[in-house]
């Protein structure tokens, strides 16, 4: 799904980084394939992105943009960015000459391609007119009415977690950045809060009024954020989640025709870890240049910082382009690549036999769409088997999500066909795996640990592929149990520093301490 298009990899689409590809991706670890496009999306005509030295807003900044015709649209004065609407071009290059601003951009309308979902296979069993049953919170997830299909949860070994007593906790905050979510649905009963959920798309606030009277402007009008959040946790009553108790922030950053933007992005990034998310998923990407979009990828990489050090832990989707992203020359992926995300790459089954399975090799790298990249992937997780070419092949082997109530033209076409449930495939739908998962270590290590947890879930995976961190799982699939303690061998988690993952710069690219 792609990113340029910047949105959430995968699920309905993924929704990260460039265009789908149908080529097969390369067979050894060492083959090169086509690298992410920098071609870069439209821009917002009068929008731009400021970027000041210091990591503060100037007080009298908002005088000054009135001066020029402009107005502040948002100052982010917690990581010395701001974004401003109603400038000329004449007036953006005279406020990037002044001595304490060191880049001006246009802000880049990104859009997010559905082309991980279909509705071919979807449930037939519930109809929109059954009436749901009230979830019962002493069940365990494995009584959803749907948890026979969800391979995913088995393959990363959630039901021995929940066996052992690890649910999660309403203690721990989860913040979604995507196209919202659909808080009414009965698996996400009293999961969901609702007085620190925002919309960060107020062009579409109306929309959602006059559509859907009563619904909250973060109601989930696509269907993407709606079908992530289900897979990081759920009350249980139709599909199991990761969680099941755990407390969910809808950030809206999306619309429903699948565009947003980077000033969107940051400000929800930043919103988020001010309210205290102890998780931010971020099922979504874009490409940068780092030499043309120089105050976009500064902005994100301050951002990305900014929430580290209040505490929370960063998840992101690797895109859905079948791409490797390490040779790219000036080219990055983000928030992929930002510091101290944890980058996930797709996991799927070779084949099955049918929609309760059984299912052939659930860790088999997903070489139809998942990027991939030694530097670039932390971990891999279940994103589901997925053929762009033909979308009704392997459809049983993809991740089952929850549908949207208020639906559009461009929701997934089983949530159009009014079933409660989809068939989604993508990176975006991994990242909610690691997501579920650095909620519930959360649960059992504590708050603001980032690094620790961080180091938890990279150092517990099982390493699969070529030993070692190779490009394509990165360390290793997760294994949910394993990283709560459950299966032993976890020797190196203590010591954050020593976590792989503390990024650097070497010759002007992302790399990883190892």
């Amino acid at each position: 799904m792609t990113v340029q298009r910047f949105l959430a990899s995968t699920v309905v689409a993924a929704l990260t980084v460039t265009g789908c590809s149908d080529q097969p991706a390369p067979t050894a670890p060492g083959a090169i394939r086509h690298p992410v496009s920098a071609d870069l999306s439209h821009h917002q005509p009068g929008r731009y992105i400021v970027l000041f030295a210091a990591e503060q807003v100037p007080a009298d900044f908002g005088e000054r943009v009135a001066t020029l015709g402009g107005s502040v649209e948002a100052s982010l004065d917690s990581i010395g960015v701001a974004a401003v609407t109603g400038l000329s071009q004449a007036a953006a290059d005279k406020l990037a000459a002044t001595a304490d601003v060191q880049s001006v951009q246009p802000d880049r309308v990104v859009t997010l391609k559905p082309d991980g979902v279909d509705d071919g296979g979807a449930s037939m069993e519930l109809t929109p007119s059954e009436t749901l049953a009230a979830a019962d919170a002493t069940a365990s997830p494995t009584a959803a009415q749907f948890y026979a299909r969800q391979w995913n949860m088995r393959a990363v070994f959630a039901d021995q977690a929940w066996a052992a007593g690890h649910r999660g906790s309403r203690d721990v905050v989860v913040a979604l950045l995507d196209s919202g979510l659909d808080y009414t649905l009965p698996d996400f009963d009293g999961l969901v809060d609702l007085n620190r959920s925002k919309s960060f798309t107020p062009d579409e606030d109306p929309i959602v009024a006059e559509r859907f009277p009563g619904r909250l402007p973060i109601s989930d009008l696509f269907s993407h954020g709606t079908a992530v959040a289900s897979v990081i946790g759920s009350k249980g009553t139709i599909l199991a989640g990761v969680n099941q108790d755990v407390t969910l922030i809808a950030v809206k950053v999306f619309n429903r025709l699948n565009e947003g933007s980077v000033a969107q992005l940051l400000a929800g990034l930043v919103y988020a870890a001010d309210q205290g998310a102890d998780v931010i998923n971020m099922s979504l990407g874009d490409t940068f240049d780092r030499r043309k979009d120089r105050a976009s990828v500064a902005a994100v990489n301050r951002a990305a910082n900014y929430a580290f050090r209040k505490g929370a832990v960063l998840v992101a989707s690797s895109g859905n382009d079948a791409a490797e992203l390490d040779h790219n020359g000036d080219v990055v992926v983000l928030p992929c690549e930002a510091p101290h995300v944890i980058c996930v790459s797709a996991t799927g089954p070779t084949s099955n036999a049918g929609v309760n399975g059984p299912w052939v090799d659930v860790d088999a790298f997903v070489t139809l769409y998942s990027n991939y990249g030694r530097f670039a992937i932390a971990v891999a997780a279940p994103g589901g088997t997925g053929d762009f070419a033909d979308p009704t092949r392997l459809q049983f082997g993809r991740i089952w999500t929850l549908c949207t109530t208020t639906p559009t033209e461009v929701s997934f076409p089983a949530c159009l066909a009014g079933r409660p449930i989809a068939q989604p495939f993508g990176t975006s739908l991994s990242a909610a795996h690691v997501s579920g998962l650095a909620a519930l270590l959360v649960a059992q290590l504590g708050h603001g640990k980032p690094g620790r947890i961080r180091s938890r879930i990279l150092h517990s995976a099982d390493d699969l592929g070529a030993p070692g961190k190779d490009p394509y799982y990165g360390w290793g699939r997760i294994n949910i149990a394993r990283a709560l303690g459950l299966l032993g061998g976890i020797d190196r988690d203590d010591d954050e520093d020593k976590a792989d993952e503390s990024r650097v710069v070497v010759m002007g690219r992302p790399n990883r301490k190892e």
